[in-house]
């Protein structure tokens, strides 16, 4: 009998391991992504490999064990990895069981860690692999058909186990209460859990198999049966739930990227509120992009300054109101997009927002919304008003499901399409309109063009898909996942859409204008980083200063081998005012002195600097554009 096992690794010299015949490596990932195999070094410095070999040597000493460790340089064990490590054992040694006391807690797992257990179940090996820990979350290679997914049971020896069926959430519960187990430099300690559990079943079938008592897979299926102890009970309730395997892991869902990402077709007319928000602003500048037709501009009713939002709801020829709406109104729109309201210092206008809300609801709108907040105070009102809502709530996001999706669906290939990702040195810089006016400059010209949205609006803009970061943002993936999250989302785009080219844009500025000390992670460069765009286009303001767009500019490309194609000047300015707290404030500044700093910008930056309102400066978008990627594609 040859077990293998992957794990953290073992220390092979501690004083459990008498007679124990032991091999192995490491399979092990570097800065640049490579994953290597290193040859007869497997030591354990996290010390729950030494632990899971010491029950599986204590309770089938005889057994052979082949040990595979997976480690990277950040220490974080990915689903490649494991990838990597089961393929191995399956296909160059000869082992009859494999023990995985580790899984992904994950609801999609990839196409490749399926095959790869498909694989070493159709030779013939018994992969056997922890549940996780919570009852009611999916764990892989556990959950899948393949596998014996292993829980935590109280048992009566450590002989025993339950059989909860080959279509439970987990198929074993075996011994994973409290109990000593070895660690590196001959030490011991307590542990519980189900990767204890999974290394006690592996042994019990290790015995069994060496007295004969099963050899085939069917013969394996009647033995666990047979050999079921039912007083065996699961105190984190690992024995309570079932599964459809089939329907919980797909490999592929061809055609769904759309359904996913985008909007269904059941918005057809739309209400907007408060239309004094830039996001709300940008759906009227662009009306004539949306994908749906914007009926309704609702207003908060205290509002100090509209700013020119009044004139441009009349031009672009938009009913609006700022007062409780009457029956009718309600016939305008089938669904209602609601921005920031709880952001506003007016109870009056969280009231209107709120009492908005409830009318909706009642009526079977559908929503659109940008904040969680707003999301949670609707399935509120549902619930605590017992209403019969047949409406639907689509919340902007990317999250696990979305992320999830694109693990289970897209395979790492080569990128193939330009990009560019507009960025900026401060807020409210226009960095989204910059996107808008791109795409339709490109559009004119016959260009296919895809866009991922960091704002949550592009929803409604036939974006290809939304990644709001910054105010209120709801990605909810973590940081660490949106480099991989990002890669497969721009894949899956090229897939999907099959464009001539792609753009993004991020958030905010990508340096603080004054030294920050803050537990807050840089979230708009991790984005640039993330998303690795061919080129970038800079928005800068007329107060920056050459400095901070140069040292903007070169933190960008220290992480993403870059060019900038050209800069766009807001006519925004800002103001720092000092006092107990600092804050700013910016104005427009006027067309004299907007044109004299873009003359100040084009004499002092080393590529060109636009005014990207101006319908006169399009054509060096395009110019700029086109001989960056001809000049691209000849270098290759």
């Amino acid at each position: 009998m040859t077990i293998g096992i992957i794990d953290t690794g073992c220390d092979i010299n501690h004083k459990r391991f008498v007679d124990l015949e032991l091999g192995g490596l490491t399979i092990y990932k570097n800065e640049n992504n490579e994953i290597i195999t290193i040859k007869n070094e497997f030591s354990d410095n996290k010390g729950h490999g030494t632990g899971i070999v010491s029950i599986i040597h204590k309770n089938s000493p005889s057994s052979k064990i082949i040990i595979v460790k997976i480690e990277s340089f950040d220490h974080i064990v990915s689903e490649d990895l494991l990838v990597e490590a089961i393929d191995y054992l399956t296909n160059h040694t000869d082992i009859q069981i494999m023990n995985i006391s580790m899984g992904i807690n994950t609801n999609s797992p990839s196409a490749k860690l399926k095959e790869v257990c498909q694989a070493a179940f159709d030779k013939g090996i018994v992969v056997v692999a922890s549940a996780y820990y919570k009852h009611d979350n999916l764990c892989f290679p556990a959950n899948f058909k393949t596998v014996f997914g292993i829980g935590s049971g109280i048992v009566k020896s450590k002989e025993c186990f339950r059989f909860l069926g080959l279509d439970s959430f987990v198929n074993i519960l075996a011994k994973g209460g409290f109990q000593r187990v070895a660690t590196p430099g001959s030490k011991y300690q307590f542990s519980t859990g189900t990767s204890l559990a999974t290394a006690h079943f592996t042994s019990i079938l290790a015995e069994a198999y060496k007295k004969g008592e099963w050899k085939t897979r069917e013969e394996l299926n009647n033995w666990v049966s047979v050999h079921s102890d039912n007083d065996t009970i699961s105190l984190t309730k690992h024995d309570q739930l079932k599964i459809n395997h089939d329907e919980s892991t797909p490999v592929k869902e061809e055609g769904s990227f759309k359904d996913i990402f985008t909007l269904d077709k059941s918005v057809k007319n739309f209400a907007i509120f408060p239309f004094e928000e830039k996001e709300m602003k940008t759906l009227i500048e662009f009306k004539e992009d949306l994908n749906s037709n914007l009926t309704l501009a609702i207003g908060s009713p205290r509002v100090i300054k509209l700013d020119n939002t009044i004139e441009l709801l009349k031009q672009k020829n938009i009913n609006f109101i700022t007062k409780s709406l009457d029956p009718e109104h309600f016939d305008l729109f089938d669904t209602i997009v609601i921005g920031y309201f709880l952001d506003k210092l007016s109870d009056s206008n969280s009231f209107f927002g709120y009492t908005l809300i409830k009318e909706c609801i009642r009526r079977n709108k559908n929503f659109i919304v940008w904040d969680k907040a707003v999301s949670d105070i609707i399935n509120q009102v549902i619930t605590d008003g017992n209403y019969t809502y047949t409406g639907k709530l689509f919340l902007t996001s990317f999250d696990d499901e979305k992320k999830d999706f694109l693990y289970r669906n897209v395979d790492y290939v080569a990128l193939k399409k330009p990009s560019i990702c507009v960025v900026g040195t401060n807020s409210r810089q226009g960095k989204f309109t910059t996107q808008m006016i791109m795409r339709k400059i490109l559009e004119k010209e016959g260009y296919k063009v895809s866009h991922i949205s960091t704002e949550p609006q592009g929803i409604l803009l036939n974006s290809s898909c939304v990644f709001p970061i910054g105010h209120n943002g709801t990605v909810s993936v973590d940081l660490r996942e949106w480099n991989k999250s990002l890669r497969l989302l721009t894949q899956c785009i090229e897939e999907n859409e099959d464009p001539d080219i792609i753009i993004t844009g991020s958030q905010g500025g990508i340096l603080p204008l004054h030294p920050v000390n803050d537990s807050l992670p840089p979230e708009k460069l991790i984005y640039v980083k993330s998303f690795y765009a061919d080129a970038i286009v800079c928005t800068i303001s007329p107060s920056d200063s050459i400095e901070l767009i140069k040292r903007t500019v070169n933190t960008i490309k220290s992480f993403v081998e870059t060019e900038v194609l050209f800069f766009v000047l807001t006519p925004w300015q800002y103001k720092f005012h000092h006092g107990y707290k600092t804050i700013v404030s910016f104005d427009k500044i006027g067309e004299e002195e907007y044109n004299e700093r873009l003359n100040y910008f084009n004499e002092n930056l080393d590529k060109k600097v636009i005014n990207i309102k101006d319908t006169n400066h399009h054509n060096t978008v395009m110019e700029e554009i086109i001989n960056f990627f001809t000049k691209e594609e000849v270098a290759v």
